[in-house]
């Protein structure tokens, strides 16, 4: 186990989390559906750092997480239905210009994304982390 790796990965899910829930306070919709596809990202390979397991990219993580998380039947596959949404809803908010990212679907994405953090933070103490090394220093 890479705990070190995965501390690291679940605190920059936080993060994003966080981000996300200030930009859509803000009225920067498609930069929160962005931060929380980033949330999912990172929650998801904080779950594959737990099993020694480093992806180099956005696919592999998704690959990975299938692999050795959903088939074996440690995370339930609606997880991976979350990534997949969350996925295109941040590419089309980071790329497509014409896309329209309306406050109730940030506001979708942020609670999905905040669904997804909290399995894998059950997943996470289920591969023996503690809550205090789960939990998110804010800075002051």
């Amino acid at each position: 186990m890479d705990a070190e790796r995965c501390i690291a990965e679940w605190r920059r899910s936080q993060s994003a989390l966080q981000s996300a829930a200030v930009l859509r306070r803000a009225a920067l919709y498609p930069d929160s559906v962005a931060r929380a596809y980033y949330a999912v990202l990172h929650g998801m390979r904080a779950a594959l750092a737990a099993n020694d397991l480093i992806p180099s990219s956005h696919n592999g993580t998704r690959a990975l997480f299938n692999q050795f998380l959903i088939h074996t039947g440690d995370i339930e596959r609606e997880w991976l239905d979350y990534f997949n949404r969350a996925r295109s809803k941040r590419t089309a908010a980071d790329y497509d210009v014409m896309a329209v990212i309306t406050e109730p679907m940030a506001a979708v994405q942020y609670r999905d994304a905040d669904h997804f953090t909290a399995r894998i933070r059950r997943y996470l103490q289920t591969q023996g982390f503690t809550d205090g090394e789960l939990a998110v220093i804010l800075p002051g």
